[in-house]
C-alpha cells in the first residue's frame, strides 16, 4: 500500500517511475546565418523551437516553462512575447508571461484539458539582440526548463534540456585552382622567353599574354540574412559598399607598359576593373558587388599578363591571390580560399647563372654545360657586369646531346673594364635535363675550384 501511494503522487506531480523515462524533448530546425552579413549586435531571427511533452498531464497540473539563451547573449525587446508558446496536439493549455528580460523568458501553462505526448508547444520568432554569429563557427544553444509553478522542481525531465538552434558560417569564398599551363617560351621570334607559348582550347595563353582564373563564390549554400529567412547576397547586400579587393602577388616585370596586367568580371554581365601594379610586386582592384552574379551563382574573375615582349620572362614565377570583401553590416574580412601558388609558370628552356666570372689571363676559366636529353640543344648567353665596364655577349651556340660541352668563359662574355662580370645561360631544354659548373684553375699553380651553376628567379639557391 506504502509503495502504490508514492507512485500515486508521483503519478500527480507528472513524473514517470518504475524503470520509466523522462522523454520530453526540445527541437528546432537548425538555421545557419551568413556571418558576413552580421554585427555582433544585429538582432537576428532565431528558428521555431518545438518542445514535445513527455508525459500525460492532467487537467490543473499546470506548470512553467523557462527559455533562456547561452551566456554572453541577449533577447531583444519584445523576444518574450513574441514567443509566447502556442499549443498543439491533444488538450488545451492557457499560456501567459510570467516574467521576461534579456536573459530569460518565462511562461505560466495552465492546463484547463488533459495533455498527451502529442501535446506540442512552439516558440516562434524570437530574437536575439546579441549574439556570436557575426564569427563564422559560432552557434547558439538555447535551454528550456519545465518546472513546477513554485519552480522548485523540474517535470517532464529531471533537469534542462539544451538544443542548438543556430549557427554562422562564411558565405563568402574564393575558389582559386592552381594553374600551371602557362609556358615562357624560348623560341619566341622576338627573344628567348620574351613570351608566351601558344596554348590549345584548354589554356587561353596566346604568345603576347597568359591568363589564370579563380572564382568568386557568394553564398552558395543559401546561408540566410538577420531576418532567419531571407538567403543573404552579397550582391543586394553590399551594393554602394567597397566591394572586394582582389590582390596578386608576383613578379610583374616584363609586362607591356600598358595594359599590361588587366583583369575581368563575368558575373552580373562582363566589366573590366582598373588594376594597379604596386613595385611591380603586387597588383590589386575592386570588384564591384555590382559586377557580381546573384547568389548562388559564381562569379569568375580573369586576369590576364601581357608580355612588352622587350625582354625574357625567365623560366619560372608564382603568383598568389587572394581577396579582402567589405561589409556594409558585417566586419571586413579576408576571404577563405586564398592560395599562395596560385598561378605557377613554366618554360620550355633552362636558366643557370653565374654571379661571378672572370677572363682574366692568369687564369683558365671554363663553363662545363651538361645535357642529359637524347638531342643537341641551343644555347644564348646574357652578360653582366660591375661599375662603368662594359659587357659583350658572346655568340650563342649548342650543347652537343647526352654530353658536355666545355666553354671557354673569355667566349662567352668580355668586358671592357675590370675582366669579371656574371652570366646568365638561357638553354632550350627542361630544367632537369641540365647541369653546369664554373671551373676556374690557377695556371700558375694549380689550384683549381668548380662552383655550381644556379637557377635564376623563385629557385635562385637551387644549385644545378
Amino acid at each position: 500500500m506504502k509503495k502504490f501511494a508514492i507512485k500515486s503522487v508521483a503519478a500527480a506531480a507528472g513524473i514517470l517511475v518504475s524503470g520509466g523515462v523522462f522523454a520530453g524533448t526540445f527541437t528546432s530546425t537548425l538555421r545557419t546565418f551568413a556571418a558576413e552579413g552580421l554585427s555582433g549586435t544585429t538582432a537576428v531571427t532565431l528558428p521555431n523551437m518545438v518542445y514535445t511533452m513527455g508525459v500525460t498531464r492532467t487537467t490543473a497540473q499546470d506548470f512553467t516553462v523557462i527559455l533562456t539563451p547561452p551566456a554572453g547573449t541577449a533577447f531583444s525587446a519584445g523576444a518574450c512575447a513574441a514567443g509566447l508558446p502556442v499549443q498543439a496536439g491533444n488538450g488545451t493549455v492557457v499560456v501567459s508571461q510570467k516574467r521576461s528580460s534579456t536573459t530569460e523568458c518565462a511562461y505560466e501553462v495552465d492546463v484547463t484539458a488533459a495533455t498527451d505526448t502529442s501535446t506540442t508547444l512552439s516558440f516562434n520568432n524570437m530574437a536575439l539582440a546579441s549574439h556570436g554569429l557575426n564569427v563564422a563557427g559560432a552557434a547558439i544553444s538555447m535551454t528550456i526548463a519545465l518546472k513546477d509553478l513554485g519552480e522548485t522542481a523540474f517535470i517532464d525531465n529531471v533537469g534542462s534540456l539544451t538544443n542548438t538552434v543556430a549557427n554562422s558560417a562564411s558565405a563568402m569564398s574564393l575558389v582559386a585552382v592552381a594553374d600551371t599551363n602557362t609556358i615562357t617560351n624560348v623560341d619566341d621570334t622576338r627573344g628567348p622567353l620574351f613570351g608566351f607559348l601558344p596554348e590549345g582550347s584548354a589554356s587561353p595563353d596566346t604568345a603576347d599574354s597568359a591568363a589564370a582564373a579563380f572564382i568568386i563564390r557568394n553564398n552558395p549554400s543559401g546561408y540566410v540574412a538577420a531576418d532567419g529567412t531571407t538567403a543573404w547576397d552579397f550582391r543586394t547586400a553590399n551594393i554602394g559598399g567597397n566591394s572586394i579587393l582582389i590582390t596578386v602577388a608576383g613578379d610583374f616585370t616584363g609586362r607591356a607598359s600598358s595594359g599590361g596586367f588587366t583583369a575581368s568580371v563575368n558575373g552580373n554581365g562582363t566589366t573590366a576593373p582598373a588594376v594597379t601594379v604596386t613595385t611591380n610586386s603586387v597588383a590589386s582592384f575592386t570588384v564591384s558587388a555590382a559586377a557580381l552574379a546573384a547568389s548562388p551563382a559564381n562569379t569568375t574573375v580573369t586576369t590576364t599578363f601581357n608580355t612588352a615582349g622587350t625582354a625574357s620572362l625567365g623560366v619560372a614565377r608564382t603568383f598568389g591571390v587572394a581577396g579582402t570583401a567589405d561589409y556594409i553590416v558585417g566586419t571586413d574580412g579576408a576571404l577563405s580560399g586564398a592560395l599562395s601558388t596560385w598561378w605557377t609558370w613554366g618554360a620550355n628552356a633552362t636558366q643557370l647563372m653565374s654571379p661571378y666570372m672572370s677572363t682574366n689571363p692568369q687564369y683558365v676559366t671554363r663553363f662545363s654545360l651538361l645535357n642529359l636529353g637524347a638531342t643537341s640543344v641551343g644555347y644564348t648567353v646574357q652578360c653582366y657586369t660591375e661599375g662603368s665596364s662594359v659587357a659583350t655577349n658572346g655568340a650563342a651556340g649548342t650543347l652537343k646531346a647526352a654530353g658536355t660541352t666545355v666553354l671557354n668563359a673569355a667566349d662567352v662574355c668580355s668586358f671592357s673594364g675590370a675582366p669579371r662580370g656574371a652570366v646568365l645561360f638561357t638553354i632550350n631544354a627542361p630544367i632537369n635535363a641540365i647541369k653546369g659548373v664554373y671551373n676556374i684553375v690557377d695556371a700558375a699553380t694549380g689550384a683549381n675550384g668548380f662552383v655550381p651553376l644556379t637557377r635564376p628567379y623563385a629557385q635562385g639557391f637551387t644549385t644545378e
